[in-house]
């Protein structure tokens, strides 16, 4: 049978439906607490397009650039996301060779 991991950090919450602690692995939090991915302990990053350039501003390798070439950074970007994703389709709607 395997054990738990001895040093592995356990998320600090209870759950609502039975009022159990949270058996899933987390993070330690700045404040000290330690959580998992359903109760807080990671961010999914920026939605917005101006979050996206907010938080690329505070990059080091962004501190030269200025608002206008950030967004085009971000541009490129997803337009190069989207053209990766267009040619994955396009082999998956290809007939099978059988």
């Amino acid at each position: 049978m395997a054990a738990r991991h001895k040093y592995r950090l356990q998320c600090q919450t209870i759950n609502k439906q039975n009022k159990l602690p949270c058996k899933a692995s987390g993070i330690r939090m700045k404040n000290g607490n330690i959580r998992c991915r359903m109760h807080g302990g990671y961010s999914a990053g920026a939605k917005t397009f101006e979050g996206k350039v907010r938080s690329l501003k505070c990059l080091h390798q962004f501190k030269n650039y200025n608002d206008e070439q950030i967004r085009a950074y971000i541009r490129n970007r997803e337009a190069n996301r989207n053209s990766v994703n267009e040619r994955n389709s396009a082999y998956y709607d290809l007939p099978s060779q059988r």
